[in-house]
């Protein structure tokens, strides 16, 4: 009958539907894991710099989007609660999508503000953006709700099937799209923060699974309507969608977790030195009131970058101070550059950092200063 009716063929749900549910959960299982293995770690400086917290909020945003597409792309009969159409679409699957993007666009926007703007992460000005968005996220949820479902979503009880109008998902999908361009315009601002916290290439596959998805679900929503009654239509919607949540997740916190797991006192160090040489103790001064507390050792290196002494003109204090091999040098403008003598032996820079793995770090913890500010 419904083939007659759309001149299309129709595949029943059937087992392949509920193995495409599966799949997809197994995608969030293995998501799930590293992002448990984050919070059992989450005192790794590399890991913390990732903003756990968000990251956890992206998740559950993620997991709520994926629930909701799978009534919306049709791998369940729509029966009973899952038959509540405009529940499942606009407060289950595009409220969490939209929420999904915010956090993307709010970790963008953290990193625009403290390394770009100068300013730090908190007061009204800074949770202002993020609330907006939401705020109009919520307003269009509340719009779309009230409207009739002849001009949004209804559920067709004769056909057991859920009816958007071609209105209603294109202006969903344009809103969208916006996101996605401020997510793209926030990470060319970020392109040239310095090397520790450049997140600039994970934003760049982040925004390309992000355009490949919108191009993807607008073609499919253009092309082909009735969608979820085509099973090769409805399984690349779910799974496509499934598989770009859990990989923007992913390139996010996958590197730290592993070499947490790996390697983490040489990944620590290695990125420790990386944080020192990157001149972001002139950022700390710019964003954060030093405290009277702090180590005399940590107020002797910003005085010496930012104003060096004879003294201090040539090495300062840094991950490895008790390491003669390696110098930080400051010329006479304050640059800060690592000096690394030629090895009397044939080791590598990671051998040397594994030599001196058991040496102390320095006395503050720096690095929860900056995390402070995100």
């Amino acid at each position: 009958y419904l083939e007659n009716m759309f001149d299309m063929r129709i595949n029943p749900i059937d087992n392949v539907d509920t193995a495409v549910i599966a799949v997809g959960s197994a995608m969030f299982g293995v998501t799930f894991l590293f992002l448990v293995v984050a919070w059992l770690k989450r005192n790794f400086r590399p890991i913390r710099a990732k903003n756990l917290p968000l990251t956890t909020a992206l998740f559950i945003a993620g997991v709520l989007w994926f629930v909701g597409d799978i009534p919306m792309n049709g791998h369940v009969l729509l029966k009973g609660s899952f038959s509540n159409c405009k529940e499942w679409n606009i407060w289950v699957r595009v409220l969490f999508c939209f929420v999904y993007t915010t956090a993307l666009i709010s970790r963008c926007y953290a990193l625009d503000r403290v390394f770009i703007q100068n300013r730090p992460t908190h007061g009204l000005i800074y949770y202002l953006p993020t609330v907006l968005l939401l705020a109009f996220v919520l307003v269009y949820s509340i719009v779309t709700e009230a409207m009739s479902s002849k001009l949004t979503i209804g559920y067709v009880k004769e056909l057991e099937l859920c009816s958007t109008t071609e209105g209603y998902v294109y202006v969903t999908l344009s809103l969208l799209w916006v996101n996605w361009l401020i997510i793209i315009f926030m990470m060319i601002r970020l392109r040239n923060i310095q090397s520790t916290f450049n997140e600039f290439y994970e934003f760049l596959f982040i925004c390309a699974f992000g355009i490949a998805a919108m191009i993807k679900t607008n073609v499919v929503h253009y092309t082909h309507p009735k969608y979820p009654l085509v099973r090769g239509y409805r399984i690349a919607e779910t799974l496509g969608d499934a598989f770009v949540i859990n990989a923007i997740i992913l390139i996010i916190i996958a590197y730290p977790v592993v070499m947490s797991m790996w390697q983490p006192h040489e990944y620590e160090h290695k990125w420790l030195l990386r944080l020192r040489t990157d001149g972001l103790q002139n950022m700390y001064d710019a964003n954060m009131n030093i405290r009277e507390d702090f180590s005399q050792s940590y107020a002797r290196m910003n005085t010496s970058v930012n104003q060096p002494t004879k003294k201090m003109a040539h090495t300062i204090a840094n991950p490895f101070i008790d390491m003669p091999e390696y110098a930080l040098h400051v010329d006479q403008n304050g640059m800060a550059t690592l000096r690394v003598p030629e090895p009397n032996s044939p080791t590598d820079e990671s051998t040397a950092i594994s030599r001196y793995s058991g040496h102390s770090m320095i006395t503050v913890d720096e690095y929860e200063k900056f995390r402070h500010i995100l």
